[in-house]
């Protein structure tokens, strides 16, 4: 009864999780879109250069051939992708903008060879977006963050007679019609002009961006001396407003979640062309989208991790992954309180030396291992992941040879091999690590299918699980396999060696060790995240806080999320199964593609 019982409980738990993760999805599409209203398409275009661009577009009901809307195109920076921009979307579309976000420099699906900051991708999207009838051809705004701000100026040089507008956010340094990006640069643009900065973005330590703002704006028609923040120069009436504001407390990479800089965005927009719908700026929504995409998150990883142990006890190949948990022969007394302090120490220690110099080899800057690791942004978290795995190992060795060694500990009780064995056991590590493919392929399908039907992904703030983009496959392999072999030492940390006494109850011992082992692995990181954008928020964009420090911390903005779903999945597998395998390779699997997902591959 007992076995019969809890197959029910994991099947009836994979069910609900299902249900719920469908139910997040049809939520989560209904604020994108107005429940409808706002219809969104996934772009590839071919550019001139015969490479393949990858985009999204959101199209309101209200643009037709008879009634074309005004068009925004939306270019993020030097890191991200198009689903970035889907807060600043969200806003346009429900005014009744047509709006395309890019997937810049190679992001998603997209194919890069250009120079660093070529224009060719904008260049191709701008020129897509001039065939569209239900497109107002002449009031299309060009804007984007970082260096995706250059390349809309940059835009709007190139497209004077349609681009009216153009907003930059983060990015005035930028800003050079003589940077080489393309464009008639004699006599600046003859448009209106926003640029938005944040009094917290350290982009601008070293420079003066109100100078380089009163600059730029005098090159384009101003005759201004001694630029006032957020006062307006010229008229949209004459077609010439000029605006500078700054945003208190925001740092570099907020601009797509800071309520005040939207708001800013959408009110210059909205005086600048006539929005079809027009709404207050301060009517902000994409806030719940981002709830939305972390819940979704957080369920899908759930239900992934529910359908693999799901399969171990339906399916009677599978069945033989399940064994009995090992013998409880953690650390006790002072050498469990040395481990936390170790599992809270170590990324202090990490993050502040770069990963002991695994961050630059494997960072932005490791062009000799190119193209084996060619993800750019990913490489850090990489980096760290590997870095804080060699401090496991080496806790794990000390464990190995101390306690484990006192209690006549095999590799049995390290939950690396089946019962009765103390020889690795190939068979199970084979079964885990298919099973894992295998439920992480049905993931990454209902994603897919997800995409397919709504046009959306669970995405949140900087971060989020998204469909796998197939031409770049072979590229995600090396992480995949560092990744999921990372995963193993850290299961054994997690679950072996720091496992706890028991309470007589297992769902109570399940509980308690995802708790502890979720905020042991991802504490420390969440802790410095904070610490770091609370200093410059506070201090403002000359505060070093830890942006000196080894690893570039602004780069991790997934990680905590990231390390929650790998410790709680992780630990709830041990839990069920009694070996480290499948939750090493599942959650691996899961957490390093969401991390590969997230970065470039600018080699091809």
């Amino acid at each position: 009864m007992e076995k019969t019982a809890k197959k029910s409980w994991t099947t009836r738990a994979f069910l609900i999780s299902l249900a719920a993760l469908i139910l997040c999805s049809v939520v989560n599409w209904g604020v994108i879109t107005g429940w409808g209203n706002v219809k969104i398409t996934k772009l590839k275009i071919s550019g001139d250069d015969g490479l393949t661009y990858t985009g999204l577009m959101y199209i309101p009901k209200s643009a037709t051939n008879a009634t074309p809307a005004p068009g925004a195109l939306f270019l993020h920076g030097n890191s991200g992708n198009a689903r970035n921009h889907e807060s600043w979307a969200v806003e346009y579309a429900r005014r009744g903008f047509v709006v395309i976000s890019v997937d810049n420099l190679g992001a998603a699906d997209g194919e890069f060879r250009n120079a660093y900051g070529s224009m060719g991708i904008p260049t191709a999207f701008m020129n897509y977006m001039l065939t569209l009838n239900y497109v107002d051809k002449e009031n299309i705004l060009a804007s984007g963050h970082s260096m995706g701000g250059g390349m809309a100026y940059a835009l709007a040089l190139n497209f004077p007679e349609n681009v009216p507008t153009v907003i930059s956010s983060n990015a005035v340094n930028g800003m050079n019609p003589t940077s080489g990006m393309g464009g008639p640069n004699e006599g600046g643009f003859d448009g209106n002009m926003l640029i938005i900065n944040g009094t917290a973005d350290k982009m601008n330590e070293n420079v003066s961006s109100l100078e380089k703002a009163e600059e730029l704006f005098n090159l384009n028609g101003g005759e201004i001396s001694g630029l006032e923040i957020g006062k307006l120069y010229g008229s949209f009436e004459e077609g010439n407003a000029m605006q500078y504001d700054l945003i208190q407390g925001q740092i570099h990479e907020a601009a797509f979640i800071n309520h005040d800089h939207i708001a800013a965005h959408l009110d210059f927009a909205q005086k600048s062309i006539s929005a079809p719908n027009p709404i207050d700026s301060g009517n902000q929504i994409w806030q719940y989208k981002d709830v939305l995409g972390l819940l979704g998150m957080l369920i899908f990883a759930s239900a992934v991790v529910l359908f693999a142990l799901m399969l171990v006890e339906q399916i009677p190949f599978f069945a033989s992954i399940k064994q009995p948990l090992p013998q409880n022969l953690g650390l006790r007394g002072p050498g469990l309180a040395i481990s936390v302090v170790c599992a809270t120490v170590f990324p202090v220690l990490c993050l502040r030396f770069g990963g002991f110099g695994l961050v630059d080899l494997f960072g932005s800057r490791a062009e000799n291992l190119k193209p084996i690791f060619s993800l750019r942004f990913t490489n850090i978290a990489l980096a760290t992941v590997l870095a804080l795995n060699i401090f496991g190992f080496i806790m794990l060795f000390v464990y190995w040879f101390t306690d484990a060694k006192k209690h006549g500990s095999n590799i049995r009780e390290l939950g690396l091999t089946s019962e009765g064995s103390t020889k690795i056991d190939w068979v199970l590590i084979g079964k885990s690590l298919l099973l894992a493919v295998l439920a992480i392929i049905v993931g990454w399908t209902y994603l897919a299918l997800q995409g397919a039907v709504f046009g959306t992904d669970f995405y949140c703030l900087f971060f989020g699980f998204k469909p796998i983009a197939t031409l770049k496959f072979k590229y995600y392999i090396p992480y995949l396999i560092l990744w999921m072999l990372s995963f193993v030492v850290a299961a054994i940390g997690m679950n072996v060696e720091r496992r706890l006494p028991s309470t007589g109850n297992e769902a109570k011992d399940t509980l308690i060790a995802m708790v502890v082992n979720i905020v042991l692995a991802a504490g420390t990181i969440t802790a410095m995240v904070f610490v770091e954008n609370a200093v410059q928020i506070s201090l403002g964009s000359s505060a070093v806080a830890l942006s000196n420090w080894g690893t570039d911390i602004t780069r991790l903005w997934g990680m905590p999320v990231g390390m929650v779903i790998g410790a709680g999945g992780n630990t709830y597998c041990f839990r069920k199964t009694g070996n480290v395998w499948l939750g090493a390779f599942l959650m691996g699997l899961m957490c390093a593609l969401a991390a590969c997902l997230y970065g470039q591959v600018r080699c091809f």
